[in-house]
């Protein structure tokens, strides 16, 4: 709770200070800074609005990806015998490496009975031709996600479906719009930096013009339906766009992070803290030298993980890749409300000894808040809330470029009818 309300705090200031500035500006030349954040607020707006349209529509659409995928494809991730004892880790990872013939490099376990563990399988000749672009390189680190009944040891298939294919396909619209991925990310970097200049200016222009008047303040904080469709376009577009204000920047500041290198390295120099974290940061070695010594089993580090850090949510395990690497244990907050934050635990593969931990709730708030810049950025750092929030912010700001491109033609229209009018 408290770290909810240390972010809440953390945005207001950032939404508080161009704020400040404006009203400072009101008090001094306010028909000109308000002439201004109108001007910007406008063709800025008419030229990234096609952009913001896409990527705001997309990422609706990804909030839920993941419940959407479990829903459509149930006959797959559930299995039915999750009243019984799974196998052990050990004999599962010999079944799917001698049916899939590949060497098991992750396993990822769900935090409820009755949905299939998946385990990501690395083969010599994989073949990645039909990923989207940008996907063979992921698929090359990681290899192929199996879907396992962790009761049995079947494997269900890859995870890569068609319905998987296209959640993949959304999100590369989302980040890339498709494009080529370096010409992608500079161009929704740039439109998610025009965005938070819509928001700052839109907010200028939503104070009203006699700050000590309620009446000013109640008419931008209502949607009033009885005074004609263009009265409620705007009061559409400007108290619902005042709403979501604060998720709308939190995703807005987030997202340019993975587009632009100098962003990523502002934000670094900001916060004192690598944007994600421990998450990019390459296993540690392991200390035993091999020898002869045999590695311990997989389901030992999973008892060892869990006696250190006891989250709920996603457990997963990665392998080591080599004779010298380490075995690296993760939990990673899920479910209705809990924080989408991520206990990390590396162990020596041959005797057991902990080689480096970083638990979240002993980080420091600025690294705290490096590491949850994915999660704050599509909505999952509460869980099922916050990506209900998201979702509905998402789809106000979807529409705010539609209204907005109507409330600018309804204006064009009226400025041509008194022209016309005063010419005849």
């Amino acid at each position: 709770m408290l770290f909810l309300i240390q972010i809440i705090c953390v945005t207001i200031l950032l939404i508080a200070i161009p704020s400040l500035f404006y009203l400072l500006g009101r008090n001094f030349i306010p028909k000109a800074f308000r002439r201004i954040a109108y001007e910007l607020h406008l063709w800025l707006g008419i030229v990234s609005g096609l952009i913001l349209f896409v990527v705001c529509l997309s990422g609706t659409l990804l909030t839920f990806k993941t419940e959407m995928i479990l829903f459509l494809e149930q006959d797959r991730y559930y299995v039915k015998e999750s009243a019984a004892i799974p196998k052990s880790l050990e004999e599962l990872v010999s079944l799917i490496e001698a049916a899939e013939q590949g060497k098991v490099v992750r396993v990822t376990i769900p935090p409820v009975n009755d949905q299939a563990w998946i385990f990501n399988v690395k083969k010599e000749n994989a073949n990645s031709a039909k990923l989207p672009a940008g996907m063979p390189a992921l698929h090359a680190m990681l290899g192929t996600a199996y879907l396992v009944n962790p009761y049995t040891g079947e494997s269900l298939g890859p995870q890569r479906s068609k319905i998987y294919i296209f959640f993949m396909a959304l999100t590369f619209l989302h980040r890339f719009l498709l494009l080529d991925i370096r010409t992608g990310q500079i161009i929704v970097g740039s439109a998610t930096l025009i965005f938070l200049v819509l928001v700052v200016s839109g907010l200028c222009l939503w104070f009203p013009m006699k700050l000590r008047v309620w009446k000013g303040w109640a008419s931008g904080l209502r949607i009033r339906t009885k005074k004609g469709w263009g009265r409620f376009l705007y009061d559409f577009h400007n108290t619902l766009g005042f709403y979501v204000l604060i998720p709308v920047v939190i995703m807005a500041l987030t997202g340019p992070i993975v587009s632009f290198a100098w962003y990523r390295s502002a934000t670094e120099q900001l916060l004192r803290a690598k944007p994600f974290g421990k998450a990019l940061e390459k296993p540690v070695a392991s200390k035993t030298i091999p020898t002869t010594m045999q590695r311990l089993k997989w389901d030992d580090f999973i008892v060892r993980g869990n006696q250190i850090a006891n989250r709920k949510g996603i457990t997963r395990l990665s392998f080591p890749q080599s004779p010298k690497g380490s075995v690296t244990f993760q939990h990673i907050g899920a479910g209705f409300c809990n924080i989408a934050a991520t206990d990390k635990i590396q162990f020596d593969q041959y005797t057991g000894e902990l080689l480096q931990c970083d638990l979240f709730d002993q980080l420091p708030f600025n690294e705290k808040i490096a590491s949850l810049i994915f999660p704050l950025h599509n909505g999952e750092i509460f869980g099922t809330v916050s990506k209900a929030i998201y979702f509905v912010t998402c789809l106000i700001a979807t529409s705010l470029p539609i209204t907005g491109v109507i409330l600018w033609a309804k204006k064009l229209r009226s400025r041509y009818v008194k022209r016309k009018k005063r010419l005849t």
